[in-house]
């Protein structure tokens, strides 16, 4: 497959997306089929100089911004999102117990004081962060764009289908069917992690694996506030019609 693919010419490929995305998952399924055409993760502001025939997994950009770039409105792009819900649940857990320290310290800090609230008022604390805020704002900047927009959650349903679609025929990419599936089953879940979906390990990286586990800690209360702030991103990505859903929770 790799000989084909260093004969074979294509415009970059890049993956936008933002935190707690399943970016992780989506990184290992391009590696295994583009190798080293893949960049390192940049997160944001990665360097598009001579990006033709390369693959940037990963890249955490507003849409403005990103196409402000030559290289970028050149290049084939897809954009992979979550519901802020389950994003929110994800990050709450990643800060209280597995991320990677940082240089600055600011993890440590944030954790330390997760580690003194109860599950409901750190999962507030962190609902009013500046890393949900720009997780906000770059889901804001890529729906209704007309972009290719794919769910989290639809890609863990249906992952062989959804990732042949959108690399075999909606990009064009210079890979078979067959070798997307093959790409795709190496990195799901249970192989990586060892663990069936939904099986929690609060340690780890790939914690749980599912969709919809914010309704196993989102209280009456979690719901209102977040409907406040963001019930029009649900409404917008197709997640809910309306506050029904807050309406529904008890406590």
């Amino acid at each position: 497959m790799f000989g084909f693919l260093k004969r074979k010419k294509f415009p970059a490929v890049i993956h936008f997306t933002h935190a707690k995305a399943g970016s992780t998952w989506i990184d290992g399924i391009l590696r295994e089929l583009f190798g080293k055409r893949v960049k390192p993760r940049f997160w944001s502001s990665p360097d598009f100089d001579g990006a033709a025939g390369c693959v940037f997994p990963s890249v955490f950009m507003v849409r403005d911004e990103a196409m402000a770039v030559p290289e970028v409105q050149a290049a084939k792009r897809f954009f992979v999102l979550r519901d802020l819900r389950d994003t929110l649940i994800s990050r709450y857990f990643s800060i209280r117990d597995s991320h990677k320290p940082d240089p600055a310290g600011k993890i440590e800090a944030m954790r330390a004081r997760l580690r003194d609230l109860t599950v409901e008022d750190g999962l507030m604390e962190v609902m009013g962060d500046a890393g949900m805020e720009t997780t906000a704002r770059i889901q804001r900047s890529w729906m209704g764009s007309g972009e290719i927009v794919l769910r989290y959650e639809d890609l863990i349903v249906d992952d062989a289908s959804l990732f042949s679609d959108l690399f075999v025929e909606k990009l064009g990419l210079p890979v078979t069917e067959a070798e997307v599936v093959r790409a795709v089953i190496s990195q799901r879940f249970d192989t990586v992690y060892g663990r069936k979906p939904g099986e929690e390990d609060v340690m780890s990286h790939g914690r749980k694996g599912i969709s919809g586990d914010w309704k196993n800690h989102f209280t009456r209360r979690l719901a209102e506030h977040f409907h406040s702030i963001y019930g029009e991103l649900l409404k917008g990505a197709d997640y809910e019609r309306d506050a029904a859903w807050v309406m529904a929770l008890q406590g």
